[in-house]
């Protein structure tokens, strides 16, 4: 009996969802994780749950649709070092922003400025590109193939440093080889 695999269409690329049932432990992991996340904000109030229920559902569905039905594979041994070091730069950033704009005398010089990304794995530049928020000044403005624009706070300081460790903080959660992230 001939079983169609389904295809996902994201971007006009085509991406193999695979056959249903080899979806169901996919979709189950995202559920798992959304409620896990609902749970933690709504403080386990049970009421929440008339509201959670349908959000963590349609986002479910929606990660599904844009991503496909299968995780990005994390290493456990790269969690705990990305964990302290997002921690650790959301502080340093928070800092650094109360820092310059709560100065008597305004320390900004807005810029852009490009930045060539070194990771290849998709599901890692996505996350790349919502953490370097993290890093001080630093706001990622449009993604486009291998590069990333930057909108700095101070453009006469060098961003890449920053970057080239959260390239790497990120390779390592993935798993990615080491020459992904040299430059």
């Amino acid at each position: 009996m001939y079983t169609p695999e389904y295809r996902l269409t994201v971007n006009g690329t085509i991406h193999s969802a695979g056959k249903p049932a080899a979806m169901v432990p996919g979709i189950l992991a995202r559920t798992a994780i959304l409620a896990s996340l609902w749970w933690i904000i709504a403080q386990g109030q049970v009421g929440a749950w008339l509201i959670g229920l349908p959000a963590v559902a349609l986002a479910a569905m929606a990660s599904v649709y844009l991503g496909g039905a299968a995780l990005p594979r994390v290493s456990l041994l790269g969690l705990p070092g990305f964990v302290a070091f997002f921690l650790r730069e959301s502080v340093r950033g928070g800092l650094d922003v109360a820092r310059r704009t709560l100065a008597p005398r305004l320390r900004i010089q807005p810029g852009f400025k490009n930045y060539r990304l070194q990771l290849n794995d998709p599901s890692a530049r996505i996350l790349l590109t919502n953490c370097i928020s993290l890093l001080p000044g630093t706001l990622a403005a449009r993604l486009e193939g291998d590069r990333v624009e930057l909108h700095l706070l101070d453009a006469g300081e060098d961003p890449e440093p920053g970057l080239r460790r959260l390239e790497r903080a990120i390779a390592r959660l993935f798993g990615l080889s080491r020459e992904a992230t040299d430059v």
